[in-house]
């Protein structure tokens, strides 16, 4: 197993608000799982490397398009995050088509050119260090005629949450979470258009709503796990005034309007490898 050479505190904090958007995902307008799916196109008897993998939710599914003749590889920094292997693991008990490495995605991975008929990445790529050689380094693990999924927010993701922050808080987003915001649109795609034969960029938009105290809750957390809340200016307990008067201010439209609701803002980007070696 490939351990991870160099980890980004950011690498780690995405897990715990990666988990948390999939759970805030099932009251949605829209499946993003299947709208995904649809864009990666796994087949029967692919190998498939999933960057990025969490708690192996798209492992899950991968492993079932691919059936027994195909493999998923599921890489993360298992090693950095506590519980997150074991979590992945319990998700594909059984399962015998899979392996799972502990390897950052700002290193080259251990495995042939051409290795890989379709590589995809969800919410996870906008915190590799360094996006064109990853994106390089997807084009070598890719055979000919491989694809490469890649999906994260757009810069106006969830702009109705960040705008409440900002009436609270009376503070721009931190430049950092800013710059991660726009990673996608300012750096994946061009980046993806320089180095791969063929481009198809998604745009995905899907109303997220909040209803009763679970809705509260589950906002409450979601906030709580953001980077956003982790990089706010200020000492700890002013984050928590910060905190406690969000969740109030999402209470209250709960109260008054039924339910809380805020678009989740995505882009998918489909990258070919056509140009044989």
């Amino acid at each position: 197993m490939a351990k991870t050479l160099s980890t980004s505190k950011e690498e780690v904090s995405a897990h715990l608000g990666n988990i948390t958007r999939s759970e805030i995902n099932k009251n949605a307008d829209y499946d993003l799982e299947q709208w995904i799916q649809a864009r990666v196109k796994i087949e029967r008897g692919n190998t498939v490397l999933d960057i990025g993998c969490g708690n192996g939710k798209q492992v899950v599914v991968f492993s079932d398009l691919v059936g027994d003749r195909g493999r998923v590889v599921g890489a993360d920094i298992f090693s950095q995050v506590p519980g997150l292997l074991e979590s992945a693991k319990e998700k594909l008990s059984g399962k015998k088509n899979v392996e799972f490495l502990d390897h950052s995605a700002s290193q080259p991975f251990p495995h042939a050119d051409g290795f890989f008929d379709a590589i995809t990445s969800c919410y996870s790529f906008y915190y590799v260090n360094d996006v064109k050689a990853t994106l390089r380094e997807c084009y070598r693990l890719l055979k000919h005629k491989g694809r490469c999924f890649i999906v994260g927010p757009s810069w106006d993701n969830s702009k109705e949450f960040y705008d409440l922050n900002r009436e609270i808080t009376h503070q721009e987003l931190p430049a950092n979470f800013s710059a991660r915001l726009w990673r996608i649109n300012n750096e994946v795609i061009p980046a993806g258009y320089e180095i791969f034969d063929r481009v198809e960029v998604s745009p995905f938009v899907n109303r997220v709503f909040f209803e009763g105290q679970q809705g509260v809750k589950a906002v409450e957390e979601y906030y709580r796990a953001t980077l956003l809340f982790q990089e706010e200016s200020g000492q700890e307990d002013e984050r928590e005034q910060f905190a406690r008067e969000f969740v109030r201010r999402v209470q209250a439209e709960i109260q008054a309007n039924g339910r809380y609701i805020i678009y989740k803002r995505a882009i998918g980007l489909t990258l070919y490898k056509e140009t044989r070696p």
